[in-house]
């Protein structure tokens, strides 16, 4: 889903692909800190910054008082018919879960999700399964449906010790072209440098031959204009190997290792012979488009699907009939463009439980990561979360009649 991985534009050149500089090993501490997560320009980190708003606070302290007098039991009782289908993105295997903490779950904060469900008897299914068994009204109480988005590296370490020693099915969405290229995604590890930098200035000369000034890093603004520059320098003017090469030498600059961030692969996607690994787990791999964009246009809604499914074809066995949106931006002239594609279901970030009539092609989810504390992702699973937004909007609606 995350728009990080989103491809402006294509290679410049058709220069010979080459890999990204061998790793070299080099310790290295790593150093906690938070980041927003933006839609379009990756975002400045936040260091240190692990504050609750006021807001949150008194949400989850409601959260508690509603589960301590037993609405959360009635909430999955009057919801037990629902899909609830999650939505994950990157595991940690260091500290991408406090670089990215939107992005991100530490996968001790992940099996403690597991753990719940298995302690609410909730029913894991595959996707198609649950749709099927919608279809036949033969659903079991409480099903739950995984699903993982873009095809981190992390997904297999986390299938490998978490979901399959349970038997717990998933649908892994896997855009295709970082995929293919197998480098690291250029804005995620250009803002992971910046996170993790202990420097305080950046020479831009020895970074691009041909721009000048110093960047004060201490000063957000500033750092943060540098910061998409270089992005946005990178994902315009080169190529793969170019945007390798960039990396490389801001790194170097400001003193981390990009070397290691290639070798830990916290930021590559999977490889074709680990998706077939995957698959063999019971993990069903399925369409995410090939350059993480779904336009509002036929032709090109077309070309991606055609793309990525052309890609997966040759390495996976499923049916490749099952979709998820690209940072869950869609509109109603997709779903039909989708159908005679041969898209069977397509899953949204819109927020809600899946009921009979739901449509298939925009069903809900629910987006769980590391900034979501346990008793929020209680009452979302539960069911209450979603009652209380159905009589939130129950009550808009009635004000705004009686204000008409």
């Amino acid at each position: 889903m995350s728009s990080e991985l989103t491809i402006v534009s294509e290679e410049k050149t058709d220069a010979e692909r080459k890999p990204c500089p061998e790793p070299v090993a080099r310790s290295g501490a790593f150093r906690a800190g938070t980041v927003q997560h933006g839609n379009h320009a990756p975002a400045l980190p936040r260091r240190g910054d692990s504050r609750v708003s006021l807001g949150r606070a008194a949400k989850r302290a409601f959260f508690y008082a509603s589960r301590l007098t037993g609405l959360f039991t009635v909430a999955r009782r009057l919801t037990r018919k629902r899909i609830r289908i999650l939505c994950y993105h990157g595991f940690a295997l260091a500290d991408e879960d406090r670089f990215r903490p939107g992005m991100f779950i530490s996968t001790s904060t992940f099996s403690r999700r597991l753990a719940y469900l298995v302690k609410t008897r909730s029913a894991v299914l595959s996707l198609g399964d649950a749709l099927e068994r919608r279809r036949r009204a033969e659903l079991p109480d409480l099903p739950v449906v995984i699903t993982i988005d873009d095809g981190f590296y992390s997904t297999l370490e986390v299938v490998k010790s978490q979901l399959a020693p349970q038997a717990m099915p998933a649908t892994l969405y896997v855009t295709s072209y970082y995929a293919d290229k197998q480098t690291p995604i250029f804005r995620l590890v250009v803002a992971y440098i910046f996170w993790k930098t202990e420097a305080g200035e950046l020479h831009l000369a020895s970074l691009v031959h041909d721009w000048s000034g110093v960047v004060n890093l201490e000063d957000r603004t500033a750092a943060q204009e540098a910061m998409r520059r270089i992005v946005d320098y990178g994902e315009r003017e080169l190529n793969d190997p170019g945007r390798c090469e960039l990396a490389l030498r801001l790194g170097h600059l400001l003193g981390v290792d990009y070397q290691i961030i290639v070798a830990s692969r916290l930021f590559s996607l999977l490889k074709k012979d680990e998706l077939r690994e995957l698959e063999a787990l019971g993990v069903d791999i399925e369409l995410h488009t090939h350059r993480h964009r779904l336009p509002l246009d036929e032709a090109e809604v077309a070309r991606e699907i055609g793309d990525n499914r052309m890609w997966l074809g040759g390495v996976v066995r499923s049916q490749l009939e099952h979709f998820c949106y690209p940072s869950g931006d869609w509109s109603p002239e997709h779903p039909p463009w989708l159908a005679a594609l041969g898209v069977k279901s397509a899953v949204t970030c819109d927020v809600g439980l899946n009921g009979p009539d739901t449509p298939h092609l925009a069903l809900r989810r629910w987006l769980d990561d590391e900034s979501v504390s346990q008793i929020e992702f209680e009452a979302e699973v539960s069911g209450y979360a979603e009652l209380l937004r159905q009589v939130r909007a129950r009550a808009k609606r009635l004000t705004g009649k009686r204000a008409s």
